[in-house]
């Protein structure tokens, strides 16, 4: 028999036993399964292979904290956090991202009556498309005058992120060490950045680890006075977005951690306001390139 003959026949075997075959050197999205303690359930995480993920052992890890409204069970509902920030942009917008990215959901816990989660839809989850990529949004999302720069209280306070990502802080770790072990990931190379209400967790996150990452990006969600000193300590490099005309998460609220990791003497902090845009600067922020190489300028000291 020919090998064209067994090609054929060995495709054909492969389409019965509904079996997928992907190249070595194409981006793959994989599924990886943990039991979450705290909803005593089995759950899912998105794990993103990049182009060319077999030709090295070293690549560097970006974890992801998406927003309050891309919550759900970790399996049904697991596509929305595929609707926004470096996710979106490698695996819906086939962005050639030099990353292994995580991509874990928050539970609800006591959050499922929110409207914007209640009314959701399957049909908001976005689809990486055969042959071309989809729009991404316009952003803007936030009207009236530019803000000021002067400092005012948050209207979240610490105890809100109780109701998060603090709660699967553990959890999330643990998928740092899953993923650096089994999909090649550096160590020294690990990233945090997260959107909006996931902007805090990184803010969170990064204060309770601060020696496990090499740099953070808070993304159009603010730290609080308490994060800075660990992170001061540490002299984790830290890039902080805000968009100008957020009504949502005023620009004016983001100064008090800034402030007080300045005055802490933490030699590794930028903060830049998209000052025209509302609380969809994240779309502007992970469509561009500046963020992905200010993460690569960076590692862990060996």
């Amino acid at each position: 028999m020919g090998r064209s003959r067994l090609a054929s026949l060995a495709v054909i075997l492969i389409d019965l036993l509904g079996v997928k075959f992907t190249q070595a050197d194409e981006p793959r999205l994989e599924t990886v399964s943990y039991a979450c303690a705290a909803t005593g359930l089995e759950r899912d995480y998105f794990v993103y292979i990049p182009a060319g993920y077999s030709e090295r052992k070293d690549w560097p890890v970006l974890l992801f904290l998406h927003g309050n409204g891309e919550r759900g069970d970790g399996k049904g509902d697991l596509g929305f956090v595929l609707k926004h920030g470096p996710i979106y942009e490698a695996w819906i917008q086939k962005r050639d991202l030099p990353f292994v990215i995580i991509a874990p959901q928050l539970p609800l816990f006591d959050q499922g009556g929110v409207s914007y989660l209640k009314n959701r839809s399957a049909d908001d989850i976005p689809l990486r498309l055969p042959d071309s990529v989809p729009p991404r949004s316009k952003g803007k999302s936030g009207g009236g005058a530019m803000q000021g720069q002067l400092a005012e209280p948050s209207p979240y306070p610490p105890a809100w992120m109780k109701e998060g990502w603090a709660l699967i802080e553990d959890e999330l770790m643990g998928m740092v060490d899953h993923v650096v072990a089994n999909f090649h990931g550096d160590a020294d190379r690990v990233y945090l950045t997260g959107l909006s209400y996931g902007g805090y967790g990184t803010w969170h996150l990064g204060a309770q680890f601060p020696d496990r990452f090499a740099a953070i990006a808070p993304v159009v969600g603010h730290g609080h006075v308490d994060h800075a000193p660990p992170l001061a300590e540490a002299g984790l490099p830290i890039w902080q977005f805000a968009g100008g005309k957020d009504p949502v998460v005023p620009v004016r609220c983001f100064y008090g951690a800034l402030n007080e990791l300045e005055r802490l003497g933490h030699p590794g902090i930028r903060f830049t306001i998209e000052a025209d845009q509302g609380h969809a600067a994240r779309v502007r922020v992970y469509a561009g390139e500046d963020l992905y190489q200010w993460f690569l300028e960076h590692a862990l000291p060996r």
